[in-house]
């Protein structure tokens, strides 16, 4: 049993690292369309083909890294189709729950919240206030702990 939860232990360590890089490389490629095409929070539509956008580039890293260094293990076409399986019900979740929180105010309220606690944050990184790019925070909170679980299924079965 010490030796599962350590081995889990280590997986999800290593899972978050390259969850980490993944949200980087996701965000970075949201902010930059965003910013490439001047879209705000009313451009519903537009946003979502962004995150989208982002998600999938940052997709093909993951599934990549994740075999060869999260889980050490060979990748076959059964576990590709596993893992893409995994992060398409992943990408549901995520545009299902990012419009939701745009529709409720999620950003409006994370953006005043954070130029309220650290202003000088929002001075040197400006588009931390800006609602629309913070609405993909809260959703990361609640995906990431359900994605490692069916990652992790997906890529060490058989």
């Amino acid at each position: 049993m010490a030796i599962a939860c350590r081995q889990t232990g280590g997986e999800f360590a290593r899972f978050f690292v390259v969850g980490v890089g993944a949200t980087l490389i996701h965000l970075g490629v949201y902010w930059l369309i965003n910013w490439l095409f001047a879209l705000g929070a009313a451009d519903g539509l537009a946003l979502t083909v962004s995150y989208a956008v982002g998600y999938v580039v940052s997709f093909v890293v993951n599934y990549i890294v994740s075999l060869r260094w999260t889980f050490k293990t060979q990748g076959s076409v059964s576990k590709g189709l596993g893992f893409a399986f995994a992060h398409a019900v992943n990408a549901g979740m995520h545009l299902l729950l990012l419009n939701a929180f745009r529709m409720l105010g999620a950003g409006d309220a994370l953006s005043m919240l954070l130029i309220w606690l650290t202003p000088w944050l929002v001075d040197l990184l400006p588009v931390l206030g800006r609602p629309e790019s913070l609405l993909p925070l809260p959703v990361y909170v609640i995906v990431v702990p359900l994605n490692f679980l069916m990652v992790r299924f997906f890529l060490k079965r058989g």
